[in-house]
């Protein structure tokens, strides 16, 4: 039976309990109604059908449905980016568990707030709600919800950039699934694990993992873990330079998804194959497919998505020298980006436009974008984007021939180089230090830096 199918009987349902005045046969029919919709992704529908059964569940004073509604509206509600209403609702969610004495429930609530909290960059409420996810599960002696608080955890720090830590969480959720002879856990742990090697560059280590998740897909046939384990191998591929085998992956990933009928992972399949182009420097196929993509994230109302895509189309477009197309992308990203409260999305848009602006010479235009961005860089704690931001304002300070202006953006990167322990930009440092000081006149101080820079990079 297709999903269409499952919703027209659905539909005949609720229209059968309507007659019947039955009350609780029209709850659990939008109930139903809103979880297919969901799957469907026609979150409006979705969203409709819950508020629905939720009045109803209230107005039969049945406290498991309304706890059953009130996570499903937390559900569609995240997935709009109604971070307020998710919050809200998973929060109303975990009181009606606990007025029920369902720890189990209220321990997956728990795990869906936390998931809220991390989405809106609340980290510390994040890891205070999955630990809480996990003591419950801990004290029930349920290994499922203990691994499932766990992965959780390891997003949360992952989040945060801790992928030591992530990998730490990722390690518990694999002994666990492997204690539970649980392959679709196992599969979850493998890309937690998979995930963290490729953003510390440890490509080898994410490839061997994401492989391992794919075996475990296979192994369970579930169509959709078959996806993303191909959608994983072919970002690693790409970063392992062949280009080749990355687009094959994500090729077999867009065919799953047509099969599925899943246009969200469609989107994420014509992205990560517009990515593929990109990275072959062959950019007009790269805009068709990151137009495709756009299509389909507006289609299915996936803002961030929307946001990110903006961003990938105003690359290929500055590629090929189109700076008025790519200054349009770059402007939606920045603006979505905003309004989802996305800081890290919008950092990234910040500093691509201050860029966008640099390449053609703009540099008083570019240095708006780039004081925003080192701003947003400290208030993320994100060290390696406020050195980048010092660079690029020193830099575009020189270009204006705003020397001074250029000293202290470059002494700031030089001491947060020193910080990260990242000799390559230390020695870039001194030696954009050393022409700085030479333009005013400070020959002493422009000789030094040099002699540094020589000397950061001597083997």
């Amino acid at each position: 039976m297709t999903l269409l199918q499952a919703i027209n009987y659905m539909q005949q349902d609720l229209v059968v309990a309507k007659k019947l005045g039955d009350t609780a046969g029209e709850c659990r029919a939008h109930g139903n109604l809103g979880s297919a919709y969901f799957s469907k992704g026609n979150f409006s529908d979705a969203l409709t059908s819950n508020r629905y059964q939720l009045v109803l569940a209230m107005k039969c004073k049945d406290t498991a449905a309304a706890a059953a509604s009130l996570t499903s509206l937390g559900h569609v509600y995240t997935a709009i980016c109604d971070y307020p209403n998710a919050l809200a609702s998973h929060k109303q969610c975990v009181e009606l568990m606990k007025q029920l004495g369902n720890e189990l429930q209220e321990a997956r609530e728990m795990g869906n707030v936390g998931a809220v909290y991390l989405a809106v960059g609340d980290f510390d409420n994040a890891v205070s709600c999955h630990m809480d996810h996990l003591k419950i599960a801990k004290k029930l002696s349920n290994k499922v919800e203990e691994a499932r608080a766990y992965s959780n955890l390891g997003s949360s720090h992952h989040y945060k950039r801790n992928f030591e830590q992530a990998i730490v969480f990722h390690n518990h959720v694999l002994r666990l699934a492997q204690e539970l002879s649980d392959h679709t856990i196992e599969a979850r742990a493998y890309a937690g694990l998979g995930h963290a090697a490729r953003c510390m560059s440890k490509y080898s280590d994410a490839k061997t993992w994401h492989e391992q998740q794919l075996d475990m897909a296979l192994k369970t046939r579930d169509r959709v873990a078959e996806g993303r384990a191909c959608s994983n191998l072919g970002i690693v591929y790409q970063l392992l330079g062949d280009h080749d085998a990355a687009l094959k992956l994500h090729q077999a990933h867009l065919n799953i998804c047509r099969q599925l009928n899943d246009r969200a992972g469609m989107g994420r399949a014509f992205g990560n194959i517009g990515n593929a182009y990109s990275a072959m420097c062959f950019y007009e196929q790269a805009i068709k497919y990151h137009k495709q993509e756009l299509t389909i994230s507006k289609e299915v109302n996936d803002r961030s998505s929307e946001a990110s895509t903006h961003g990938n189309l105003a690359v290929a477009y500055q590629a090929l020298n189109m700076h008025e197309m790519a200054l349009v992308h770059y402007h939606s990203h920045l603006n979505t980006a905003r309004e989802l409260k996305d800081s890290i999305g919008e950092a990234c848009a910040l500093c691509n436009l201050g860029r966008c602006h640099s390449s053609r010479g703009q540099f008083d235009q570019a240095v708006p974008f780039y004081e925003n961005y080192l701003m947003l860089s400290q208030e993320l704690n994100d060290i390696e984007g406020e050195a980048k931001a010092c660079h690029f304002l020193g830099y575009a300070h020189y270009c204006l021939g705003n020397y001074k202006e250029a000293i202290r953006y470059y002494d700031q990167d030089l001491a947060l180089a020193r910080d990260l322990e990242d000799r390559m930009s230390m020695g870039r440092a001194y030696c954009n230090l050393g022409l700085a000081h030479s333009a005013i006149g400070n020959y002493e101080n422009a000789l030094d830096c040099q002699k540094y820079f020589l000397g950061e990079y001597a083997i």
